[in-house]
């Protein structure tokens, strides 16, 4: 047995609906309540609810899958490492519980990103060929040759063996341009010497960075640096930086898109501009500047980019063999809803271990989360989880279609019109009863169930409720996420 004897005990304020005992859903409690008088002859009520509120949500009547049982959370977590649900063990309904073992919560299900931001710049980038390497360059390094006020940099855009690939020049005082023999280094350990004929010439390219202030890389396929993206979510390729002016980011099916293979438009391999979901905003190289793509099972596995702006020869530079995205069928994750949550979480410090691998938590935000007890027009009634605040108006949450390869629509609440400590009419199972002076009424054989709570209220501050009997598990509520 659970829990036996004394469950619980309140002497409500006068006229106050009071939360008197909850079970969670799954719990069930055979009980008898007392009532002690304390010398005042008071009123009193005890309403069973099976909810703990009413909800009014919004759009159509019965617009969302929501069913009974099914959990609904608006409580985000972030962890410091992306995983692969189904290969990590990640599923609804999943107890984690910290290192420490003084924290717990349930995993609910994924939560696919509204887009993910790549910025692109574009460079006029050569090719440097290297000799006598000592050390690692890397992409974002600057190189730099000479001493003292003459010197020479740039910055690495891309490595693919002993070739770096590095932006326009900076020369400073008696400097000159890059050229073979020169020997250069990255001022962390790493040097080389430019083979003979070894710096290329220039053209233009469209570089990646997943910050504005970060580092910006060619991603080469030749380097095993490709860019590969999930086919699950939207991309936001943001093209504000000025020096985007003039050009055009655009994907195609074809290498180099509307220029063709050969670099050259007009001709019988040019392909066409990939347009499928894609959106834009604004004007490239000015603040605010994107073009966006939604990805989806549909989307080719390999999707080239490129310059479409074709009246200008130099721009099919930007494109060419290397020049693709993969997409993938296997996404990755990092944020995920969660619901039942004990304990304190910290963001920074609080780890866990699923499958061996442990995460750390980086960022939590905080919702309400709980059941559907039923849904019927707009009328949504919800059992609170463990721990969870109140549903308040404004408040969103996803719903839950049975079929998990379905979309999931947010739900959006209007109001609350029946808050957790009132009660509707039909709620009542004791109303109005009086209770005489040092009387003890004893109410028998109230059973609550799953979810089911109990309200009190006593005209004055005179009667004391005492909730005694047994609490025991139940699996008569199953709740159901997500997938499940």
């Amino acid at each position: 047995m659970a829990n036996q004897g004394l469950l619980a005990q309140n002497k409500p304020a006068a006229n106050t609906n009071t939360l008197f005992y909850s079970a969670h859903v799954d719990k069930s409690a055979s009980t008898m309540v007392n009532v002690a008088n304390d010398g005042t002859a008071s009123d009193y009520s005890v309403a069973l609810k099976n909810f703990d509120q009413k909800l009014v949500v919004d759009g159509s009547a019965n617009a969302y899958k929501l069913h009974e049982y099914d959990v609904i959370t608006a409580y985000k977590m972030t962890v410091d490492t992306a995983f692969d649900p189904s290969a990590q063990g990640f599923s609804g309904g999943l107890q984690i519980t910290s290192v420490d073992n003084e924290s717990k919560f349930k995993f609910e299900s994924v939560i696919i990103p509204a887009y993910v931001e790549l910025f692109v710049k574009s460079f006029a980038i050569r090719q440097v060929t290297t000799e006598s390497v000592t050390g690692t360059f890397s992409v974002g390094n600057t190189i730099t040759k000479g001493s003292g006020s003459d010197t020479t940099t740039a910055v690495v855009y891309g490595i693919n063996g002993t070739i770096l690939h590095i932006g326009p020049s900076t020369i400073n005082g008696s400097g000159a341009e890059f050229t073979d023999g020169d020997s250069i280094s990255n001022g962390a350990g790493a040097s080389a010497t430019v083979s003979t004929g070894g710096v290329g010439t220039a053209s233009n390219k469209f570089a990646f960075s997943s910050t504005s202030g970060g580092t910006y890389d060619l991603r080469l396929i030749s380097a095993d640096n490709g860019l590969a993206l999930f086919n699950d979510r939207s991309y936001r390729f943001n093209l504000s930086d000025s020096s985007n002016t003039g050009a055009v980011f655009a994907l195609s099916t074809t290498i180099n898109g509307e220029w063709g293979s050969d670099g050259t438009a007009g001709n019988a391999d040019d392909g066409t501009e990939y347009t499928t979901g894609k959106t834009t905003n604004g004007t490239i190289g000015s603040s605010g500047a994107y073009i966006q793509y939604a990805f989806s099972s549909a989307t080719p596995a390999i999707i080239y980019w490129y310059n479409s702006v074709t009246g200008t020869a130099a721009n099919s530079s930007f494109g060419g063999s290397e020049a693709y995205i993969t997409t993938t069928t296997t996404p990755t994750f990092n944020e995920f809803y969660i619901y039942d949550v004990e304990g304190t979480w910290t963001n920074s410090t609080s780890t866990f271990v699923q499958n061996s691998i442990t995460y750390t938590v980086t960022a939590q935000t905080s919702g309400a989360y709980g059941y559907v007890r039923s849904y019927s027009g707009n009328n949504l009634y919800v059992i609170k989880g463990s721990n969870s605040a109140d549903f308040a108006g404004s408040d969103t949450f996803l719903d839950n279609p049975k079929l998990s390869t379905a979309t999931r629509s947010t739900v959006t609440v209007s109001s609350v019109a029946v808050a957790t400590t009132a009660v509707e009419a039909d709620n009542y199972i004791i109303q109005g009863a009086t209770n005489a002076d040092h009387a003890v009424a004893k109410n028998t054989s109230i059973v609550v169930g799953p979810g089911e709570k109990l309200i009190i209220n006593s005209t004055t501050q005179n009667n004391t409720f005492s909730l005694i009997g047994f609490e025991d598990a139940s699996t008569a509520f199953t709740p159901r996420t997500f997938g499940s």
